[in-house]
């Protein structure tokens, strides 16, 4: 199956070595690459049929979250994956609610990296399990504590909510409690409006930080 990946990012040596093991993901697979936020945004709208768009943090003095909201305007369902050096929960935050579907970090692996993008890939949430544990907690963007958002949810939804934290897809979630895949899909928009969330990976984060604030 072709993949069309956009990788963005300023280093040209590191650029390569991710084109590298970005063609790794499948056999037809097919990597653009970028070095500007300009170029980003140039090939984002020139590239047609992207499945995948590696944004690097820091494209030479300027924040790649920054461009973020552009390039979801401009490739509008292709899902974006920031790649970084740091590790901070208010970093993680800050891209997942400017339109990144995860975030990632250089400190992972290869292979950590090539099973982060297939998950996302398919639709599943991801976080490597180094900022599942070391990030902070902060606040919706609404400014509501997370933990506070538990009792909005019905049982069901806990429910739901607890195997997309697995990073289970909704026809394995919808298997596992016996509901047609339809009805888990309007438990997870629910779960997303209640916890004010954007996608399925910042709903995993904050299942995570109920589950430590709930146990």
């Amino acid at each position: 199956m072709e993949r069309r990946i956009l990788c963005v990012e300023r280093q040209v040596l590191y650029r390569e070595l991710l084109g590298y093991t970005l063609r790794q993901l499948e056999e037809d697979t097919i990597v653009f690459h970028a070095g500007t936020a300009e170029e980003a945004l140039g090939s984002a709208s020139f590239y047609q049929g992207l499945d995948l768009i590696l944004l690097s943090r820091w494209l030479g003095g300027i924040d790649g979250i920054e461009i973020l909201p552009r390039l979801r305007e401009t490739a509008v369902d292709v899902p974006i994956v920031v790649i970084s050096s740091s590790v901070s929960g208010q970093d993680v935050h800050q891209a997942l609610q400017a339109g990144a579907a995860t975030y990632v970090t250089t400190m992972i692996g290869m292979e950590e990296l090539l099973q982060a993008l297939r998950r996302v890939l398919a639709g599943e949430p991801y976080l490597p399990p180094s900022l599942l544990a070391g990030r902070m907690t902060g606040e919706t963007e609404s400014g509501a504590r997370i933990p506070a958002k538990l009792d909005i949810l019905t049982k069901r939804q806990r429910d739901v909510l607890h195997l997309l934290s697995r990073g289970l897809s909704n026809k394995r979630i919808a298997n596992q409690i016996d509901l047609s895949e339809a009805t888990v899909k309007i438990h997870v928009s629910a779960i997303l409006r209640a916890l004010g969330a954007r996608n399925r990976t910042e709903a995993a984060m904050m299942a995570e930080d109920l589950g430590r604030s709930h146990p």
